[in-house]
């Protein structure tokens, strides 16, 4: 057992992206607070309020059975070996419960045994294989997964009736972002899809083994109202009385960036409005790097589709072309036109205030009035129209998750670069877009605190993705060894066809003696429930005869007759 009297707890953590996950109770870890886990000591630490008095045990065997305290943060279970198979989560709950004082507050946080991410991976666990909690069974560390309706179920059978739950995005070890129970509600326009699909992570193909894509799969989940039931984990706390009102419907932490621009966005409900909240992460560090500032600009929340996602809906189907591509981007710099420059024509040497460097086409709502959010940059120099456009065009392209086949396709990002920018009446020579790339390397380097570089090589070196199958790229190509390496992949997919073949002949046999063994157990069912009908009617006849004397013949209790199947 460990105690730390914690006068003021540090705002800088080196590894606080893993205690973000405790962000949405930090200010209810008040008084005495006991933390059960097994490297607990850094979490217990994060975010906590002054004064608190912070007890850490890894199994709970150090720590007296009479000690109270105001709140219990369970980061880990009970070891397996002290408790029955398959209940660790409900006796840690029951050992966490008898040790809050009235009305102290038990958090949990604990992966979904539903979870979308775990479907997508084919295990319930990364490095592990199969869903036992499915399955009625515990995994190899004696742990049953809960779902979100069984964790409810439990808190509730020790009495702590009032939850809170929030769910982390992509996961509870590293969340990108945390919503709200009432903020999967979707009230006053909020979309918590967006924050699900943009902590989703790469796509399959793109170096992930998903079996489907998780964008997609979120997108189609959060509309249909599955969300929580769905979530790769749960961040309860829960409580035998009534917890503090809370208005906040999601916690935005984002990707990571130096610690100097590392931020928390926090989205809240106001009567029938929403407000977006923007603080820093590390309050202590200074806002100013190599002149480059974040803003941090709070504003209403503004409903409606990024106008980013308008190109990846284009680019994902067969077909597209650049010049879709440049009217796209049209409307983009018509929004920049009509937001900074009163309506002016642009050109490459167009200035533009500084604070319009995130004035890029991810950050533009769709709508009646297409409208930016989120300008949280200012470069501390000036920005013209060509890194602007250089800058949108790039990171618009770049982002595509998926993309369809067309006769454009086989370009790099360079070509596609010289191929737009004239049409929209930007054109750069080679001087001029290499000077607009090495600002925004500069840009991105200082951001992230490491070195960027995204020159013109780069640019060339990035091809845009052909889209479609294998071979169809290659042939695309054009080179007489991308027509060979086309006829290599058609000999390889032959082969595969063949074994397909195969697997499918074997998978029919075994469908038809099933199908007959199906067959015989539905005969011998309506055979079973012949015998249960006549035997019932044998004795409903037998207790009629019984009751016969007392001139109740016919009329059999209500028990009976329930039990008989009867109408009542």
């Amino acid at each position: 057992m460990r105690r730390d009297n914690l006068a003021i707890c540090p705002s800088v953590l080196p590894d606080g992206r893993g205690a973000d996950m405790m962000r949405p109770f930090s200010s209810w870890l008040t008084g005495g607070l006991l933390v059960l886990g097994s490297k607990p000591h850094a979490y217990a630490r994060a975010g906590c309020a002054p004064g608190v008095s912070v007890v850490t045990t890894a199994d709970g065997n150090d720590l007296s059975a009479s000690v109270r305290f105001d709140a219990v943060l369970l980061l880990d279970f009970l070891p397996h070996h002290a408790v029955g198979a398959g209940r660790r989560l409900e006796a840690s709950i029951t050992w966490a419960r008898a040790r809050l004082r009235p009305g102290g507050r038990l958090i949990l946080a604990i992966d979904n045994a539903l979870s979308l991410n775990g479907f997508a991976h084919g295990a319930e666990a990364p490095g592990r294989g199969g869903f036992p909690s499915l399955e009625g069974s515990s995994g190899p560390n004696g742990l049953r997964l809960p779902t979100r309706v069984g964790l409810r179920r439990s808190l509730q059978t020790c009495g702590l009736i009032h939850q809170a739950w929030w769910f982390p995005f992509p996961d509870r070890a590293q969340p990108v972002s945390l919503v709200a129970e009432r903020g999967l509600a979707r009230q006053s326009g909020f979309d918590p899809g967006a924050l699900a699909i943009g902590a989703a992570g790469p796509e399959p193909g793109s170096g992930d083994e998903a079996l489907f894509s998780l964008r997609r799969a979120w997108r189609q989940v959060v509309d249909e109202g599955l969300a929580a039931d769905l979530a790769p984990a749960f961040l309860v706390a829960a409580s035998e009385e009534p917890l503090p009102q809370d208005d906040r419907l999601a916690i935005h932490i984002g990707l990571r960036r130096r610690p100097e621009f590392e931020r928390l966005v926090t989205f809240v409900a106001a009567g029938s409005q929403i407000h977006v909240r923007r603080t820093r992460r590390y309050p202590d560090l200074s806002p100013h790097v190599d002149g480059v500032v974040n803003l941090l600009p709070s504003e209403a929340y503004v409903p409606g589709p990024l106008w980013s996602s308008a190109l990846d809906a284009q680019l994902a189907r067969d077909g597209w072309c650049l010049d879709a591509v440049a009217a796209w981007a049209g409307t983009w710099l018509e929004a920049v036109s009509r937001s900074f420059v009163a309506g002016a024509a642009l050109k490459p040497e167009t200035i533009l205030p500084g604070s319009a460097l995130d004035a890029i086409p991810k950050n533009l709502v769709a709508g009646p009035i297409n409208t930016f959010i989120d300008l949280e940059w200012d470069l501390g120099a000036p920005l013209d129209q060509g890194h602007l456009a250089v800058r949108g065009l790039v990171n618009a392209l770049i982002d595509v998750p998926d993309w369809g086949r067309s006769g454009s396709s086989g370009l790099t990002l360079l070509d596609a670069l010289q191929a737009l920018l004239p049409r929209l009446g930007l054109a750069l020579d080679d001087a001029q877009l290499a000077d607009r790339l090495a600002r925004e390397s500069r840009f991105q380097s200082i951001v992230s605190g490491h070195a960027t570089e995204r020159g013109l090589g780069w640019a060339a070196a990035t091809r845009l993705p052909a889209g479609g199958s294998a071979e169809a790229r290659a042939v695309q190509a054009g080179s007489p060894r991308a027509i060979d390496d086309a006829a290599a992949e058609i000999a390889r997919l032959r082969e595969e066809n063949d074994a397909l073949r195969a697997a499918r002949a074997l998978d029919a046999a075994a469908h038809e003696a099933a199908g007959l063994e199906s067959v015989r157990r539905t005969d011998r069912v309506i055979a079973y429930a012949a015998e249960l009908h006549r035997a019932r009617d044998q004795l409903e006849a037998t207790l009629a005869a019984r009751l016969a004397p007392s001139g109740r013949v016919g009329r059999l209790p209500l028990r009976l007759r329930r039990l008989l199947g009867r109408p009542t």
